[in-house]
């Protein structure tokens, strides 16, 4: 029950947020993943890649889903997206590249620039 309490639920509302914020704003859920279980593992020695390496993992799912949403409504442009998904995919490989040469305290100071930055552009 301890371990329900502690581990689970908390679990459990981390990816609930990530799933609302990815259906809603079409991203902030990997965000959600890696500020919630650096939070909940704060005490425990965990090596920092896995929680980004978690966030792309349950990002996935979320985002095929989100995305399958957003084009049944009819808001997502294919000509833009077909121009954004190889070279989407090369970033994403040459990233997960880069993550074996990148300590976690540099990997969270390039994840706060890049939320740093996000909020800046999308308030002014």
């Amino acid at each position: 029950m301890k371990n329900l309490q502690k581990t689970i639920l908390p679990l459990l509302g981390i990816g609930l947020l990530a799933g609302f914020l990815n259906g809603l704003l079409g991203a902030g859920g990997g965000i959600a993943v890696v500020i919630g279980l650096r939070a909940l593992f704060r005490k425990t020695p965990v090596n920092g890649h896995s929680f980004y390496a978690t966030a792309i993992a349950v990002m996935l799912p979320l985002s095929v889903l989100s995305a399958w949403q957003y084009a049944r409504g009819g808001h997502l442009p294919t000509v833009s997206l077909w121009g954004l998904i190889l070279p989407a995919v090369l970033g994403g490989a040459l990233g997960a590249l880069a993550l074996r040469w990148i300590t976690p305290r540099v990997l969270g100071r390039i994840f706060a620039t890049a939320v740093l930055i996000s909020g800046i552009v999308l308030v002014v």
